[in-house]
């Protein structure tokens, strides 16, 4: 087991329930008006994003490292009745990735405790966008890894951009 994988799963497995089932509030803002299709969830932790947007229409991918989480989700999913849209996969994601191409590429607060990657995560996470899709990662206050607006070689921290499909928000 890595090293990241011990940590989220005694993280998790510390607790009843860590987060709150509730929806992040921008992802809600920001995919609400769009049509719905193929979403990939990257670190779903309990998976309240996977079933809104699983509520929402779409076709789920949740991504996590803790199985503990995953299992958590799943039990909620199924008793929500949207197991049949959410298809949880455990991913270290330093190691494996979820297979396909995604119309929505959602990263909410895709952060460790221990350290990873983050830049390459994001560009893996990129690739995975299918094209007209949407990389929507939402974080706190840090610039984003890439640095720069498309196109641009100044560096930029607007509290939303979009920029060749890339939709970030802090």
């Amino acid at each position: 087991m890595s090293e990241a994988r011990q940590a989220w799963e005694e993280h998790y497995g510390a607790h009843e329930r860590v987060w709150s089932g509730r929806v992040n509030i921008r992802l809600a803002e920001l995919v609400e008006p769009m049509a719905p299709g193929r979403a990939l969830d990257l670190g779903c932790g309990e998976g309240a994003d996977a079933m809104w947007l699983a509520e929402h229409g779409w076709q789920v991918t949740a991504v996590d490292i803790s199985q503990t989480a995953l299992d958590r989700a799943a039990a909620d999913a199924a008793a929500r009745n949207l197991a049949d849209r959410i298809d949880f996969q455990c991913h270290d994601l330093a190691q494996s990735f979820p297979s396909g191409a995604f119309d929505l590429v959602s990263a909410q607060f895709l952060h460790s405790t221990v350290p990873m990657d983050r830049a390459r995560l994001l560009r893996r996470a990129a690739d995975a966008v299918a094209p007209g899709g949407i990389l929507l990662v939402v974080d706190h206050g840090a610039a984003p890894p890439w640095g720069i607006g498309a196109g641009s070689s100044t560096p930029r921290v607007p509290d939303r951009t979009t920029s060749g499909g890339i939709v970030e928000s802090r």
